[in-house]
């Protein structure tokens, strides 16, 4: 990632969002018109609305669809084949044994953690969480909503905040204004 130099910390942040933004979008895949999403079994980040449209903005043509861990559906009943496979479940989350090689098999391209039998070789994409980033994150529900992201973001979907706190600047923009004169 670039490194930018201004004076003004809001001006590098928002430029390195939208540099994170961009190279987001680089990983997206074409030609997809369906996504099968299996939803975590330790949280959802995002409700499934919002889930939705985070993938749909990104892949506007797709239909997109829910399963839980166990190949539940959420909603609506998915096609026999899928175009995306977003795969959110994490390590210890129970499920079958072979259930990530049957996902593989009627997706076109498949994306998920690295949790559970063969994922790195069965995935075409997988987020590593024996990384020192993810081990950084004490807390399990920002663990897991670190790695959710990484998973969105190896699909192609950038999540990334585009608002929230800023600074209080009050005192410091009072410091920098001219002094007045009296009359």
């Amino acid at each position: 990632m670039q490194s930018f130099k201004s004076d003004d910390p809001e001006s590098v942040r928002s430029l390195s969002q939208m540099l994170e933004q961009d190279r987001i979008r680089a990983n997206r895949i074409p030609g997809v018109r369906t996504v099968l999403v299996v939803l975590s079994a330790a949280g959802m980040v995002f409700d499934m609305e919002s889930l939705r449209q985070k993938i749909v903005l990104s892949y506007p043509e797709a239909s997109v669809f829910f399963i839980t861990t166990h190949g539940n559906s959420m909603g609506p009943e998915s096609p026999d084949e899928v175009d995306l496979l977003i795969d959110f479940t994490g390590p210890g989350q129970r499920q079958s044994l072979f259930f990530a090689k049957m996902l593989r098999n009627f997706s076109r391209v498949a994306i998920g953690r690295n949790a559970g039998l063969f994922r790195k070789k069965i995935y075409d994409r997988v987020f590593d969480e024996k990384s020192p980033e993810v081990k950084s994150v004490i807390e399990s529900f920002s663990r897991e909503e670190f790695v959710q992201k990484n998973v969105l973001a190896l699909a192609g979907v950038p999540f990334v905040r585009s608002s929230g706190a800023t600074p209080d600047l009050a005192k410091s923009i009072a410091l920098e204004l001219p002094a007045m004169n009296r009359v």
